[in-house]
């Protein structure tokens, strides 16, 4: 299974990574993922996601 948020779909992105020396590497962001519940299942779900649902109630 894929670092993926279940509700948005969030993947990861790409950035560039520089040395001292200023060399170049690729590096990625991964999306803050956490364990929670949605309609009664147990999902992986961004932060973001989880604070939405929460300011909803």
């Amino acid at each position: 299974m894929p670092r993926q948020c279940t509700q948005c779909g969030k993947i990861y992105s790409r950035t560039i990574k520089r040395s001292h020396s200023m060399r170049a590497s690729i590096r990625r962001l991964l999306p803050n993922l956490q364990y929670a519940v949605f309609d009664g299942k147990r999902v992986k779900a961004c932060t973001r996601c989880i604070k939405t649902k929460a300011k909803a109630k």
